[in-house]
């Protein structure tokens, strides 16, 4: 039900911004904005897309809470906070699991098999999502193995990971200020759900972030995400590529956004030198070989990670779909196709969502607000906590509790599960002891039995010698 006090917020954590949006998803599938703030001084404690300074961080929670708060009236109890940055990546993984004999598989053996992978990481690392690629049954593949029967499971996932510390500094920083986290979404993941039509998927596309510090890669077929990486190479790489010509760095982010081409045509080479501000000039050549040869090196390490996914132009017909505020520079689309050999190419600036921002003027319009936008519409929980001012110490305190409830019921259903599964393990073994030894009477009878035979055959053999032997002995004598 629609009410003032039944809204979802979402908190982006960006290299060069921190956005947050409090809004509703409508009956018609449209999205409406109720408050929308963002900070812009991100660069002073985030690094490609990683906080690095906790106090600075949650200074700015505790900024973009109390703006959003003010610009609804309500009080914020929780929001969903999006990750990613530098360091996570995708990794694959398989798990092995034989049966003594054919065995119909079930959801438990399945769910085992998944919570072994889950289990697969070292302490400081943790799995954001495990993706099921497809299940091996001998020479069967399928995605859904229960009911079948099988010796053997062998389970494929495409595992995303990061340094758990990357999880545990949002966490914190989020609960320093007593707001609640409803969940963390992968923001690059939430982009892409928003942007790729399925067609594409099943096709096989790559999904390009490009952002101001790092550039974010994904790779599916088969509606099925088969890579994913984060490139720590940005649009702010090229301002600092202007500004080592001795130009201020905010005069060379207004050069790259004016004069700026990802790929310059042989007229297009042929200009006056660039005076700056201070009265400097600058080469026409030196800028553009600078732009063009940063830009070739961020689509050729966007091209060596579709080469890490094993799959091609030849099996991704559905092209390269590319978003973020760097990919706006112009001419984006040809370099592209020069380096990477892709024909198909989309720009996508902003979110085909509905939405509706009421009195917030030019909203969403340069696409700033689209990972806000796609992680909002990923919640679920109301983040609705009242009327402004009404004490909230209660409500927090109600939710931590209720989140260490859900914790502990989490970890003992996880030790109830596991001493199933160790139980499950035992009994397996013990089946299979038993088969061995059965295997090995059968055998030992078997044995016993050749032996008797092969006994009275010789006992046989022996006396029809001696019964001739006797009867030789009788005729010599007669």
């Amino acid at each position: 039900m629609e009410t003032k006090d039944n809204f979802i917020v979402a908190i982006e954590i960006g290299s060069s911004k921190i956005t947050g949006i409090a809004g509703r998803k409508q009956p018609d599938g449209a999205l409406q904005i109720m408050a929308a703030v963002q900070d812009r001084g991100a660069s002073a404690f985030i690094r490609k897309g990683r906080i690095n300074n906790l106090l600075k961080m949650t200074a700015c929670i505790k900024s973009i809470k109390d703006k959003l708060e003010k610009k609804l009236n309500r009080s914020i109890t929780q929001a969903y906070i999006g990750i990613g940055g530098m360091g996570m990546h995708s990794e694959l993984n398989t798990v092995l699991k034989n049966f003594p004999e054919k065995t119909q598989i079930s959801s438990s053996v399945v769910d085992s098999i998944q919570d072994e992978n889950r289990q697969s990481q070292p302490a400081e690392r943790e799995i954001l999502q495990a993706i099921i690629q497809e299940y091996k049954l001998g020479a069967q593949t399928t995605a859904d193995p229960v009911g079948v029967p099988a010796e053997s499971i062998e389970g494929h996932f495409l595992n995303i990971i990061t340094r758990r510390e990357a999880a545990e500094t949002i966490q914190n920083c989020a609960n320093e200020e007593r707001l609640g986290v409803a969940g963390m979404p992968i923001t690059v993941l939430a982009e892409a759900d928003e942007l790729l039509p399925e067609s594409e998927r099943h096709s096989g596309c790559v999904f390009i972030d490009m952002g101001a510090e790092t550039t974010s890669v994904c790779v599916f077929k088969n509606n099925i995400l088969r890579h994913i990486a984060v490139i720590p190479l940005g649009g702010r790489n090229i301002t600092k590529d202007i500004a080592s010509l001795s130009i201020e760095e905010n005069e060379a982010e207004k050069l790259k956004l004016t004069y700026g081409r990802a790929l310059y045509s042989d007229e297009e080479l042929q200009h006056e030198p660039i005076v700056t501000e201070s009265g400097h000039q600058v080469a026409w050549d030196d800028f553009c070989n600078l732009v063009e040869a940063r830009q070739e090196e961020i689509i050729k390490n966007i091209l060596r990670q579709i080469e890490l996914s094993k799959y091609d132009r030849s099996n991704l017909v559905g092209g390269l779909i590319i978003t973020g505020g760097a990919a706006s520079m112009p001419a984006i689309d040809k370099a592209f196709t020069k380096y990477t050999g892709f024909e198909k190419i989309q720009i996508k600036p902003t979110l085909p969502t509905i939405v509706r921002a009421g009195n917030i003027q030019g909203f969403n319009k340069d696409g700033s607000y689209n990972a806000a936008i796609a992680l909002l519409l990923k919640g679920t929980e109301n983040c609705s906590g009242g009327d402004l001012g009404q004490a909230q110490q209660d409500m927090f305190d109600e939710k931590k509790r209720k989140e260490e409830e859900e914790r502990l019921k989490a970890e003992k259903e996880a030790k109830e599960a596991q001493e199933a599964a160790e139980a499950q393990a035992r009994k397996e073994a013990e089946e299979a002891r038993a088969a061995q030894q059965a295997k090995e009477e059968r055998k030992r009878k078997r044995r016993e039995g050749l032996l008797r035979r092969w006994n009275v055959f010789k006992n046989f053999a022996n006396n029809l010698v001696s019964d001739e032997d006797s009867k030789q002995d009788k005729d010599e004598n007669s």
